[in-house]
């Protein structure tokens, strides 16, 4: 049976140049990454703990799950995460993972029809804050980032409904009556 999601690691900086440019798919979870000869991806690099990180993706496939179970740590896209289990760290397709000294780009692909029920994912970046951080009032024009939508968007032209239309004609006939014929 096919899967219906993938999860492509690629190696973009390592010590050992050899590396750079592989990739490896993977279509079952928990992936463990690190040094070990067991792990689902092996670094050799030797920065890197012998099970540095684990990836779990969630039953319904709308998140990827990293743990940090290093002595060194994991950044992903350059923000720390937490260690241990069950920190519940989200990764999103296109982020970096830094491992030692090693960097690697994560990739979520789902299949046509998980894709088309997927909407889209609550932005969870507020848990990285402090609770203080968290209760900062919100600026007026600030960016909350509450839904971030997982399919491709298409640029449309913005098209006004006629109603809108209409009632900018009425206010435009009002305006130059009043100007001109209101003397």
């Amino acid at each position: 049976m096919e899967e219906d999601w993938n999860i492509v690691l690629s190696v973009l900086e390592s010590p050992e140049s050899s590396l750079i440019g592989q990739q490896k798919v993977f279509t079952t979870s928990p992936i463990i990454i690190g040094r070990a000869e067991d792990c689902d991806f092996i670094v050799t690099d030797p920065t890197v703990s012998r099970q540095h990180s684990t990836l779990r993706i969630t039953n319904d496939y709308s998140r990827v799950f990293i743990t940090d179970q290093s002595t060194h740590g994991t950044l992903v896209s350059g923000k720390p995460v937490p260690k241990g289990l069950g920190s519940g760290f989200t990764i999103h397709d296109g982020d970096s993972i830094k491992i030692g000294n090693t960097l690697l780009k994560f990739e979520l692909r789902l299949k046509g029809s998980v894709q088309s029920t997927f909407i889209g994912e609550m932005d969870r970046s507020f848990l990285d804050k402090t609770p203080e951080e968290q209760q900062k009032p919100i600026e007026k024009n600030e960016d909350i980032g509450a839904i971030k939508v997982s399919t491709p968007v298409v640029e449309e032209k913005k098209r006004f409904s006629p109603l809108y239309i209409a009632v900018i004609v009425i206010c435009v006939f009002i305006l130059i009556y009043l100007l001109f014929f209101q003397s």
